[in-house]
């Protein structure tokens, strides 16, 4: 299964839930792959990772000016876990605009992950719509989507629906909803929490809050993931990661 980590917002925290469900699925004991589209790179550096670490990315493969095969560009992260890292992410958007079949760019340019076996391929995208995500989102199996507990953050998911329609994506695409960075101390997260809860109205659809914790932040500075740094707050991780096995299992 293939998973878009998405929001067009920014600094909702999809780098972080990206890299926590990938290494979280990793740690039950499936082969995953995370795939860092955002042009940051804050996925790979919260695995650890800095562009001394790689010399070829996912830009090598699709650039039309030299051939480089996929699995150079793969690195192997945690046990279970590749990471395959994108630098130049503006040049590939570029490169995504000369082509007449964006529904169809990834999935040629990704067909050699078929046979290495990974169970997931988890997403982390940038935010905002380019031709990058237009590929994403057409490739994607399903979106996460990450929303912080702000009013314009929780009004902003409608712009999403608007995205798939304008894409002539299903709706049916978003798989899980995930409230981000709540603090159950503040009446305006609390409200936007109700207001979320309203919007979405399906509690399959939406997945337990992720609480605001310092410990979250600081592992991501560290290169490391709160699986390795802080088991208290790798437990709320831990919620998301079964709902998005059940939703495969399901399926």
């Amino acid at each position: 299964m293939k998973y878009a980590v998405f929001n067009n917002k920014g600094g909702v925290g999809k780098s972080t839930l990206a890299v926590h469900i990938a290494h979280g699925l990793a740690l039950e004991g499936y082969k995953v792959l995370l795939l860092d589209m955002d042009g940051q790179n804050d996925a790979s550096l919260f695995l650890g990772f800095t562009s001394e670490d790689y010399k070829k990315t996912l830009y090598d493969v699709i650039s039309s000016r030299q051939r480089v095969e996929l699995q150079e560009c793969i690195i192997h992260a945690r046990d279970n876990l590749d990471l395959l890292p994108s630098t130049q992410v503006d040049l590939i958007n570029l490169e995504f605009f000369r082509e007449a079949r964006i529904d169809l760019i990834l999935k040629e340019k990704l067909k050699p992950l078929e046979e290495l076996g990974y169970h997931f391929v988890i997403i982390d995208c940038g935010p905002q719509r380019t031709k990058v995500n237009d590929a994403v989102l057409c490739y994607a199996d399903g979106l996460i989507v990450p929303v912080q507990m702000q009013a314009a953050s929780v009004r902003a998911v409608g712009n999403i629906y608007e995205y798939l329609s304008d894409m002539r994506l299903d709706a049916g695409m978003i798989k899980l909803v995930v409230p981000n960075m709540f603090d159950q101390r503040i009446n305006d997260s609390k409200e936007n929490m109700e207001l979320l809860e309203e919007f979405i109205a399906n509690d399959d659809l939406l997945a337990p809050p992720i609480f605001r914790r310092t410990k979250i932040a600081e592992a991501g500075k560290l290169g490391k993931t709160v699986y390795e740094h802080d088991s208290e707050s790798a437990r709320q991780f831990e919620s998301i990661v079964k709902k998005v096995i059940s939703h495969v299992q399901r399926e």
